[in-house]
């Protein structure tokens, strides 16, 4: 008896095991046309016909959710938001997609990841060598690190293009004042001895004020030295490209700089580094 109970104590044992095992998980799909244009132009397409009167012309919100704000497009696996877009959602107003093709379909998840997410936009044309020479000689690099070299008055530049958007990148490039990187503020100060110090705010507190200067040089004032604190809200970086650089010569800088991909950075190089 205590045998067969033994063994019908194993039997229950390995039935639970069996009954509580997780179901195989399908594999993640990728996206066979990433960053591909004429599938993102596709995709353009067939969204404005399908999807813009709930969701925008540029997939901001309308009727129905922002989906460049979407979790599912933003942080979603692509096979995910393909299966969502085949299927729609039951109980809500977004229907399923019964007779649009599997290519039309990944052309759409293209058409929102390239909207959404910075590195998934299909190559910026131009130049890459001839902006990567341009980089250097309008003084970019004197600020900015690409490829553990350059300046570090600017944000370093690093895998810039998994962060932001080519729209995004354009517009830090010719106007720079629009929306300033975090740590980067410029600051102007006067000393009670009337000597004027302009650079990046690095650090301040209720004593003492931290200056990077454009030379590279920290320099600590006590607030009791200062006659004033100015912070005009705009960047350190020369804000005259589009006067100064050709249409042709700004497209390269572009896909120079929209190449800048690599995903793994191993340090964090800033003011602190140094």
């Amino acid at each position: 008896m205590r045998a067969r109970g033994s063994r019908l104590g194993c039997g229950l044992l390995i039935l639970s095991c069996v009954a509580g095992a997780p179901a195989e998980e399908e594999p993640q799909r990728r996206n066979p046309l990433d960053r591909s244009p004429e599938a993102v132009e596709a995709g353009d397409a067939t969204f404005h016909e399908r999807c813009a009167v709930c969701h925008g012309q540029k997939a901001e919100g309308s009727m129905a959710s922002n989906l460049q704000r979407a979790r599912s497009v933003r942080r979603g696996a692509a096979s995910d938001l393909f299966a969502l877009i085949r299927s729609g959602i039951p109980g809500t107003d977004m229907p399923p997609q019964p007779d649009l093709s599997e290519e039309g379909i990944w052309q759409v998840v293209s058409y929102l990841h390239s909207l959404a997410r910075p590195g998934l936009q299909p190559p910026v044309e131009g130049d890459v060598e001839a902006g990567r020479v341009l980089f250097r000689q309008a003084g970019c690099s004197a600020c900015h690190i690409v490829d553990g070299r350059g300046g570090f008055f600017g944000p370093p530049l690093d895998a810039l293009a998994t962060r932001k958007t080519s729209v995004q990148i354009r517009d830090d490039v010719l106007e720079p004042d629009r929306l300033l990187a975090e740590g980067y503020e410029t600051v102007v100060v006067e000393t009670q001895a009337g000597k004027r110090i302009e650079g990046l705010l690095k650090n301040e507190d209720t004593f003492e004020v931290l200056i990077l200067t454009a030379d590279g040089q920290p320099v600590a004032l006590r607030r009791s030295e200062l006659r004033s604190v100015t912070k005009p809200n705009r960047s350190a970086m020369p804000s005259d490209f589009g006067a100064r650089l050709s249409a042709d010569q700004i497209q390269n800088l572009l896909a120079y700089l929209d190449r800048q991909r690599d995903p793994f950075v191993p340090v964090r190089r800033g003011f602190g580094n140094y």
